[in-house]
């Protein structure tokens, strides 16, 4: 991978944090906010590998993805999707 993909890569996922934690702040529910997006990334990303027999799209589970999915929630699933399409 080049280290120009990798820079765009971290840099979309360290946008997408920040713009998680202004929503968050912005609605005065910072922490129940936090944790249902933490929530519906899991969920996200165990539904992708559920249906995984029927699309013949898969999703590793390691650290990484489970971080990924905890801290970015459905935006960070979607972009691990596209990424599979696009690498496979």
């Amino acid at each position: 991978m080049s280290s120009l993909f990798k820079f765009c890569l971290i840099a979309s996922l360290a946008i997408g944090c920040l713009i998680i934690i202004v929503a968050a702040f912005r609605t005065k529910r910072f922490f129940s906010c936090l944790i249902l997006s933490a929530l519906q990334g899991i969920a996200a990303h165990f539904a992708v590998n559920a249906l995984g027999m029927v699309t013949g799209l898969h999703l590793s589970l390691n650290g990484y993805t489970i971080a990924s999915s905890i801290i970015g929630g459905t935006p960070a699933v979607i972009g691990m999707i596209i990424t599979e399409i696009i690498l496979s």
